[in-house]
C-alpha cells in the first residue's frame, strides 16, 4: 500500500451510528440517500444492492459500501444478519476518493468474524450509545482496511489474470453453504473435471473448494455457540453437518478444541 492508503487506514473517521442488525426478516429501509457513507457487513443472510448503475448480491464475507449522495437500495433474501455503519472521513483530509465504492469480498473470514464478534459483544454492552465509542470506531477502521487489503491483492491477481470461472465457483459454495454441497455437481456445471476445480481454485483462493466452504461454515459454528444455547446436533443441522457427532470431530481437527470447550470459554 503506498503512503495515502496508509494515511486512510490510520485515519480517523467520524462515526454516526452504527448498529448490529438481526436475525430479521430484511431491512428497514429498502434504499435511502444520505450525506454520509454506509457500510454494511453481513453476517448471515444475503442481499440483492443496488449503489447508482452498480448493482450486486453480498452474503457472508461481503462489506458493501455507498458514498454520500448516492442512492442505495438493498433487498434481503429472507432472514439477514447484518452490521451498518454511517460515517464521514475528517473534513480536512482528502482521502475519501480512497474509499472503495461497492462490494468487497473479505478472504481472511477468520479476521473477519472475529471482528464482527467484537462489534456484537460492544452492541450488548452498549446498546445505540456505542456511536460514542473509540471501540467501534477502531472496529470500523478495520473493516476498511480489509477493504484495502482486499483491493490491493485483487489488483495485484488482475495484472497476473483473473479467473472468472472461479469466481462463479465460490459464489456457488456460498450459495449452497449450509445445504447439500457436491463439488462434484459444480465441476460439472462448471464444465471441468474435479480435479481442475480444486486446482485453479486454489491458486485463485489459496484453498481448497472443500477447505474453502469448511472454513465458512466452522465461522457460523462458532457463531451459534458464542451466541446460542442450541444443541450441537441443531448447529450441525443449520450448518450443513450430518450430526453432532461428525461436527465434534471438524470442529476439534480444524480449531484444536472441542465445541463444548469453545463455548465455554467464548459465550458472553
Amino acid at each position: 500500500m503506498d503512503d495515502e492508503v496508509n494515511r486512510m487506514c490510520n485515519c480517523a473517521m467520524k462515526l454516526q451510528t452504527y448498529t448490529c442488525a438481526g436475525p430479521q426478516p430484511g431491512f428497514m429501509k429498502a434504499e435511502e440517500t444520505l450525506p454520509l457513507f454506509v457500510l454494511i457487513g453481513v453476517e448471515s443472510g444475503s442481499f440483492d444492492f443496488g449503489i447508482g448503475q452498480q448493482t450486486g448480491r453480498a452474503s457472508f464475507g461481503d462489506l458493501v459500501l455507498a458514498p454520500p449522495e448516492a442512492l442505495f437500495r438493498r433487498k434481503s433474501h429472507g432472514e439477514i444478519a447484518f452490521h451498518v455503519f454511517y460515517f464521514s472521513p475528517p473534513p480536512e483530509t482528502s482521502l475519501l476518493d480512497k474509499l472503495p465504492v461497492g462490494k468487497v469480498s473479505v478472504a481472511d473470514v477468520s479476521r473477519l468474524s472475529s471482528t464482527y464478534a467484537s462489534l456484537r459483544k460492544a452492541w450488548r454492552a452498549f446498546g445505540a450509545s456505542i456511536r460514542h465509542s473509540d471501540l467501534t470506531g477502531h472496529l470500523l477502521m478495520d473493516l476498511l482496511y480489509m477493504c484495502e487489503l482486499e483491493r490491493e491483492y485483487v489488483s495485484t491477481r488482475t495484472q497476473k489474470g483473473t479467473d472468472p470461472l472461479m469466481q462463479r465457483a465460490a459464489g456457488r459454495i456460498h450459495r449452497q453453504l449450509f445445504g447439500e454441497l457436491n463439488m462434484r455437481a459444480i465441476a460439472a456445471e462448471l464444465g471441468i473435471k474435479p480435479s481442475e476445480l480444486s486446482r485453479r481454485f486454489r491458486l485463485s483462493y489459496g484453498v481448497t473448494p472443500v477447505e474453502y466452504a469448511t472454513r465458512l461454515r466452522l465461522e457460523e459454528v462458532k457463531r451459534l455457540l458464542r451466541e446460542t444455547n442450541e444443541t450441537l446436533d441443531a448447529i450441525a443441522c443449520r450448518c450443513g453437518y450430518e450430526s453432532g457427532t461428525y461436527l465434534s470431530r471438524v470442529f476439534r481437527s480444524k480449531l484444536g478444541v472441542s465445541p463444548s470447550a469453545f463455548r465455554h470459554y467464548n459465550q458472553f
